[in-house]
């Protein structure tokens, strides 16, 4: 009787103890965070991690409106610095990756030839994530515009509402080619479908996260909030093609 009662008490316990938090991402990390949550849930197995990924804009705009989100992962440093200017964080944002810019085309040639290749009339369509709602857009603008390809390629452009639909309009064969987050690509495609886009061109993308007012007395929100941080989480997050910060 004693024995079960101790196992009823340690279940007990366990449940009281554990937590549920809601944490947005930015689309180009969801196959370094599957895999980051994955980690953090074998020490920590009956803590919940609820992650929307998207684009960095609209969930701003969503939390802005009374979305709740403990964590926000942004795709740059731009949005968590609204977050604290709203007065809606707790503490200073954190870089926790750098993000790079790849040519993604199913065809090799589109690839070989670069950027300039993009103003073959065999390529029609080119997918970027929509520049009002997601930096990696707003990146991409700015490549084309420093490689003075801009205006001949701008009515080639179709806009995916985050880089992952910008990833999925080439593989779907709507768009011949794209400029897109690296680390969506990297460990899926074929080596030959991508290059990387010189940095001379553009600055990679610092992205920072910060805990908001929604994660106070939340010791789930700060300790996964740190790991995303920790050493552990910077290898993920360069296995999938992301700059350390």
């Amino acid at each position: 009787m004693k024995k079960i009662l101790f196992v009823a008490l340690l279940s007990l316990t366990t449940f009281v103890h554990a937590e549920t938090i809601k944490v947005f991402a930015a689309s180009s990390t969801k196959l370094a965070m599957t895999d980051i949550v994955g980690a953090y849930k074998k020490a920590h197995p009956t803590d919940e991690i609820l992650i929307t990924f998207s684009a960095t804009g609209k969930a701003y705009a969503q939390f802005s409106n009374g979305f709740e989100y403990d964590l926000f992962m942004a795709a740059d440093t731009t949005y968590p610095a609204k977050i604290v200017a709203d007065g809606m964080a707790l503490g200073a944002p954190k870089v926790y990756a750098n993000g790079v810019i790849a040519l993604y085309s199913s065809d090799a040639q589109v690839v070989q030839k670069g950027l300039e290749g993009l103003v073959d009339s065999n390529v029609k369509h080119i997918s970027i994530a929509n520049p009002k709602v997601a930096p990696y857009g707003v990146a991409a603008l700015s490549i084309l515009e420093a490689a003075k390809l801009k205006t001949s390629l701008e009515s080639k452009l179709v806009l995916g509402d985050n880089i992952a639909q910008s990833v999925q309009f080439v593989d779907s064969g709507a768009a011949e080619a794209g400029l897109v987050a690296f680390s969506l690509i990297k460990s899926t495609k074929p080596a030959t479908h991508y290059v990387l886009v010189d940095t001379a061109l553009y600055t990679p993308l610092a992205q920072a996260y910060v805990l908001t007012k929604h994660a106070k007395g939340k010791k789930l929100a700060s300790d996964f909030a740190a790991f995303v941080g920790s050493d552990a989480s910077k290898k993920i997050f360069e296995t999938y093609g992301f700059l350390a910060p």
